[in-house]
């Protein structure tokens, strides 16, 4: 042991803007544009409003902005509701190397705890930048044996230490502090994934989970709380209680060279992320070869062991089940010609063109894409009614650390889910705001621009 929990909160506490590498600090400005364009594409589903509901109901101090609306509710609430947001239509990033969402998680809380401290933007993309590598390297250490046997989820997991340690620093506390905020999200960490079988929209919260808690234990910390040494690496701690094959020295190596933001994912589809590949791989054969849906007999998806029962709902009856059904989605993509939020619905679900082709897409383990590390590939072989084979295999689907997309490609998915919610000029301004969101002096200067107008009330996304 190297007291890596010790040292992950030193990290945190100690990190200062202008150590942080010019690529990394871009990379947290991509994350943090994309969670808010989801937070704002996701605030009307039914799901997002349930949570809204709740807390409202709940009520309490002012102290943090609901994000479209305006409610003003204690700041762990607005934490959680708006992290639900941006997690309700899963099209927030990822990160493969780490798994779970960590701009989903992260993000939110992080811009709750700054609007009621003034805290300045430049302050706020540190902290997330150092929640984010706490964060990250907790899902680096565990989450390959963790998805093996399915589970505990990511966000609910590992997620609560790195908000924990985030929102200490925003807080100002020491590394001692910190460590015991760390330690203290020990407490609320967990999480089931039958989701991913089941369905449901409970999964939709669990970033949310990981927001409020993360707070809570900060909070806890700076009152005096404390938690118990080696909550990460200690034979009670998270390594060992939650995987088999842990890598303990992954919490630390490299710390402030290597950077888990390094590997971070934005979405362009909106569905379970295991599954782009088998898109863009779908898209390309089709394309290449001209297919339309009548000329096509089967289609044949391989996954690595750790991805192939998180997308294998063959009848989904919700919108979320659609997100992780590689038949149904593949059948989206074909049928609709795209995988943004607007295709994933209950029309769809039904339309009886949509499950027909649905039922000709198989899935199954692929042994030689299980040696592929850090990544989300897959194999597509279609075969057509003339008997013709076709296959494509991809390892870096469009929008991962090796297809990355572009600023301007990001700031258009941006502006396709906001602009139809506040309208073309403020969303314009609000992106401005966003992209230099380093020279902003308070963040609470933020939140005018997130909340729509009550005489003209908030407009659903198209």
């Amino acid at each position: 042991m190297a007291d890596e929990t010790r040292v992950l909160a030193k990290f945190s506490a100690d990190l200062a803007y202008e150590q942080i590498p010019r690529r990394v600090c871009e990379a947290a400005t991509h994350s943090f544009v994309d969670q808010v364009g989801c937070i704002i594409g996701g605030l009307e589903m039914p799901w997002a409003q349930q949570v809204r509901d709740t807390y409202r109901k709940i009520g309490g101090t002012p102290e943090a902005t609901v994000v479209g609306y305006g409610d003003r509710l204690p700041m762990n609430a607005a934490a959680f509701i708006n992290s639900t947001f941006g997690h309700s239509i899963e099209f927030d990033d990822g990160n493969p190397l780490v798994r779970g969402h960590p701009g989903a998680e992260l993000v939110a809380p992080l811009m709750a705890v700054a609007e009621r401290g003034h805290v300045s933007g430049r302050n706020f993309l540190t902290a997330f930048i150092a929640g984010y590598e706490v964060r990250g390297r907790i899902g680096w250490a565990v989450s390959e044996d963790t998805a093996a046997h399915g589970g505990p989820q990511d966000s609910t997991s590992c997620a609560p230490f790195g908000v924990a340690a985030g929102v200490g620093k925003l807080l100002g506390c020491d590394a001692e502090s910190i460590r015991n905020a760390i330690a203290i999200a020990g407490g609320y960490s967990g999480g089931l994934m039958q989701y991913d079988h089941g369905g449901g929209s409970v999964k939709r919260i669990y970033p949310a989970i990981a927001a409020s808690s993360g707070i809570m234990a900060a909070l806890l910390a700076q009152a005096g709380l404390t938690g118990p040494e080696e909550i990460l690496e200690g034979a009670r701690g998270v390594l060992k209680i939650y995987a088999s094959n842990y890598r303990p020295e992954r919490l630390s190596a490299e710390l402030g060279t290597t950077w888990m933001l390094d590997h971070l994912r934005i979405k362009p589809y909106s569905c379970c992320g295991a599954i782009h590949a088998a898109i863009d791989g779908f898209r390309k054969i089709t394309t290449d070869c001209d297919l339309a849906a009548d000329s096509i007999a089967t289609v044949e998806v391989g996954y690595p062991r750790h991805t192939y029962e998180h997308v294998a709902i063959a009848a989904p009856h919700d919108v979320l089940g659609m997100q992780f059904s590689s038949a149904f989605t593949l059948a989206l993509t074909l049928l609709r010609g795209r995988n943004t939020p607007r295709e994933y619905n209950l029309q769809a679900l039904a339309e009886p063109a949509i499950r027909e082709f649905a039922s000709r897409v198989s899935i199954r383990e692929d042994a030689e894409l299980n040696a592929v590390k850090g990544k989300y590939p897959a194999r597509v072989v279609l075969y057509t009614r003339s008997g013709a084979r076709h296959e494509a295999l991809v390892l870096d689907p469009k929008g991962s650390p090796g297809a990355p997309l572009s600023g301007a490609e990001i700031d258009e998915k941006f502006q396709h889910q906001a602009a139809p919610v506040l309208g073309a000029e403020r969303c314009g301004r609000l992106l401005r705001a966003l992209r230099s969101i380093d020279t902003l002096d308070d963040m609470g200067k933020l939140f005018p621009l997130l909340v729509v107008k009550k005489e003209t009330g908030v407009r659903k996304p198209a």
